[in-house]
């Protein structure tokens, strides 16, 4: 990728837990085990950027590792992205508090583009 622009309003945004979803947007997410989730075996979580909603299990780790190889740089500053072409798509960062500790009740979100 060559002129990465990345663009934020460094906004926390909440995270929405899937209880918290309607039925109807539970319809767009039909890959997710719903009766597991309701049972409390498993979770899904979500965050809403600019009017839609975005299942976070979505988002790939910019984390060192084989699966990210070849990220461009600015990813670094960042916690996932999720893309929506080839040259674009959304990023999100943890928020943290003052001592580098993730708080996993919010997110920031951002969007890229070349």
């Amino acid at each position: 990728m060559s002129s990465l622009q990345i663009h934020t309003n460094n906004v926390p945004r909440d995270i929405v837990e899937a209880w918290e979803i309607t039925r109807r947007e539970r319809e767009e997410y039909d890959y997710l085990d719903w009766e597991a989730i309701e049972a409390g075996e498993d979770s899904a979580e979500f965050v809403r950027y600019k009017g839609e909603l975005y299942y976070l299990g979505d988002f790939i780790t910019t984390a060192p590792g084989p699966f990210n190889h070849g990220l461009p740089a600015e990813f670094q500053e960042w916690d996932g992205y999720k893309s929506d072409s080839y040259s674009s798509g959304l990023l999100i960062r943890w928020l943290r508090d003052d001592r580098d500790n993730p708080d996993f009740t919010r997110v920031i979100v951002g969007w890229y583009a070349c």
